[in-house]
Formats: C-alpha cells, structure tokens, sequence
C-alpha cells in the first residue's frame, strides 16, 4: 500500500500562503536550498512544499470546478475559522459534506467548512477525525 507523504503548491506568494497555512496548524520546517524562496511545511506526517510561482496570471476557479483540493482535519474547526475569517479568507461553503452555501459569513460553520488559500485552492477543514474513509488503514 502506497502513502502519500509530500504535496507541492505553487504559490504566488508563498510567505502568505505560509501563513495561510500555519493558521490551519501546519508547521515551518525549512527553506529549501537554492535560493527560490522554496519551503517546506508539515503536519507531522505530510510534507508540504511551497513553491514561488511565476507564470502567466491563472485565473480564479469556483468551488466544485477547481482542479485540486485537499482536506485537514482540525482540533477545532470554528477556531480554525475565525483565524482564517480574521485574516480575510475567502468561506466558500459550510459543511463539507453537504456543501451548503454561505448564508451569514459572521456565523462560524457547524464542524466543517470550504475555504481558499490565497491561491484559490479550495481546503476542506473538518474536526470530524472520521471524515474520511480509509484513513489508519
């Protein structure tokens, strides 16, 4: 059985996408070597690294058409939200799940929710340690 244990994001700006991130939990390890501005991230488990991107402008993609998103599980997810709400993180759904729109944007999500990093990746953040199925195994 095969693990996965490394992600990469290009990033726009990565110090911001850094921070994103470390508000959701995720840890600083290191820059990378070279000089890019490159670093990595961890959970403890999962290696992420950040990689400056410097291409063509890539336009936002709507939730439900992006073409990656991935999910963490948190120890309390409206806290997690209200440190990301405070540093103006787009909320894109309530419920994982069940993707219900955002009615009240001042009302924390009930367990879980759909937010952007500031690339518009869209991250799944939950504090069901059971969300997802498979996991352990």
């Amino acid at each position: 059985m095969s693990r996965i244990r490394h992600i990469a994001l290009r990033c726009v700006d990565v110090e911001k996408t850094r921070e994103f991130y470390e508000l959701l939990g995720m840890r600083f390890v290191e820059y990378r070597p070279g000089g890019t501005g490159a670093m990595d991230l961890s959970d403890g488990a999962i290696n992420m690294t950040l990689i400056p991107y410097e291409g063509d402008s890539r336009s936002a993609l709507e939730e439900g058409t992006e073409y990656i998103h991935f999910g963490l599980i948190v120890d309390d997810a409206e806290a997690v939200w209200r440190r990301l709400r405070d540093r103006g993180a787009p909320y894109l759904r309530e419920d994982i799940k069940l993707r219900n729109a955002v009615l009240d944007d001042e009302l924390p999500p009930d367990g879980s929710f759909k937010v952007a990093d500031p690339d518009g990746n869209v991250i799944d953040v939950t504090e069901n340690h059971e969300e997802w199925r498979g996991v352990g195994v």
